[in-house]
């Protein structure tokens, strides 16, 4: 594991929708994500350094709500080699008690230790 990353990274078994807040505009699709941080795949390319409040839309069944409200900063974005869309990189800056109880739940419900963090 990187020495710059503080918790394990999760790769996600389905690819939760991500939406901003304030206009339930598309983000991005979440891919991984850890307790304090998430990487997208989206049409936008993020400023480092951005905030923004977004939405996971995750199934109840699995995270207890209908959605997951987090507020993020982006840590890092590059253009995919393969396709049109970006990758970047959040870091989780705040959140409710209730909304890191979700994602706790969410994380061991649907999604696995990715493989470059395992050893």
């Amino acid at each position: 594991m990187s020495g710059r990353r503080h918790a394990v990274r999760r790769e996600t078994l389905a690819y939760w929708p991500v939406e901003r807040e304030d206009s339930g505009e598309a983000v991005g699709l979440v891919t991984d994500m850890s307790e304090i941080g998430l990487h997208l795949h989206s049409k936008h390319r993020f400023v480092k350094g951005r905030k923004l409040t977004v939405r996971i839309m995750a199934d109840p069944k699995l995270s207890g709500g209908d959605h997951i409200t987090l507020q993020i900063k982006n840590a890092w974005c590059r253009r995919s080699e393969v396709s049109d869309l970006y990758h970047s990189g959040f870091i989780i800056v705040k959140m409710s008690p209730e909304a890191r109880r979700e994602l706790h739940r969410l994380l061991q419900a649907f999604s696995y230790a990715a493989p470059r963090d395992r050893d």
